[in-house]
């Protein structure tokens, strides 16, 4: 049976919307309970940075609201995390938690990171990398799969574009400041979920007088966002979030694609051509 690593966290308001938890923090709480998977199977971030000079970049990432809960539901919740690595030569490291209150199991995350060979230096720079056979051995034969994680994101996109109304759209601008940073002054990935928040809050308040059905979404709580990161933003980056709100049956979808914007006639000037950074869809 895969291992897990089961402990309480402890919640407060900083943590919640209105109506849920907001999905900035499950982020964090994500990232902290992968973490400590690892801590207590394999080593810790700190040993696995600093003396294995391994690193992983996340790649995708899907968070489900399940049942359930807010501020005053709960003093704490039940987390669970399990690990496994996927595709040919551990090239990637899959990660599921569970936070659990008083309804069953409140919010269900995985995250799909790619190992890194890193360089050493202070940047923490590196190259995609498999899993080296010290580390990957660590893992149980139950927590190896050799079919490789997909995104969902080009199938949903386009179902959007097949079966749906596209309703909004707008650019929202955000800059990468210190807070939304980890140590190597590349933005902490949990934060890009914020900005999507806010371009999605951003479209409603300037739409939402001619498109009520938009307003919705300042209120009720999500149901789904799924992620992929293509690209890191660093430090004092500008970005451009290009939002777009869909009407698909009962539901509103939005999607955000995050671009590196001009600065100023510098930074960004003719990333145009090299995609958007990371792209986020939400459902309501």
């Amino acid at each position: 049976m895969p291992r897990s690593s089961t402990y309480e966290a402890v919640l407060d308001a900083s943590l919640f919307t209105p109506a849920q938890l907001q999905p900035t923090a499950v982020g964090r709480l994500a990232f902290q309970a992968g973490t400590r998977w690892m801590r207590d199977h394999v080593c810790s971030h700190r040993t696995l940075v600093h003396e294995h000079r391994v690193g992983f970049v996340l790649w995708s990432w899907q968070l489900e609201y399940v049942h359930p809960l807010r501020f005053l539901d709960a003093d704490e919740a039940r987390v669970e995390v399990t690990a496994r690595v996927r595709g040919p030569r551990a090239s990637q490291l899959e990660v599921e938690m569970t936070l659990e209150g008083p309804s069953g199991v409140a919010v269900r995350t995985r995250a799909a990171s790619v190992p890194l060979r890193l360089s050493g230096d202070e940047a923490l720079s590196g190259a995609p990398r498999p899993l080296p056979d010290a580390l990957a051995g660590a893992f149980h034969d139950d927590e190896t799969e050799r079919t490789p994680h997909r995104s969902r994101i080009r199938a949903m996109r386009a179902g959007f574009a097949r079966d749906g109304e596209q309703l909004a759209s707008g650019r929202t601008h955000f800059r990468v400041h210190r807070h939304h940073c980890e140590v190597a002054d590349q933005w902490y990935w949990a934060e890009t979920l914020g900005f999507a928040a806010g371009a999605r809050e951003e479209l409603v308040m300037r739409h939402g007088k001619a498109l009520p059905g938009l307003r919705r979404a300042l209120a009720a709580p999500l149901r789904r966002v799924d992620v992929t990161w293509l690209r890191a933003g660093q430090f004092r980056d500008l970005f451009e979030v290009r939002t777009t709100a869909h009407q698909v049956g009962d539901e509103l979808a939005f999607v955000h694609e995050l671009w590196l914007a001009d600065d100023e006639g510098g930074i960004g000037s003719g990333i145009e051509d090299g995609g958007p950074y990371a792209v986020v869809v939400e459902r309501i």
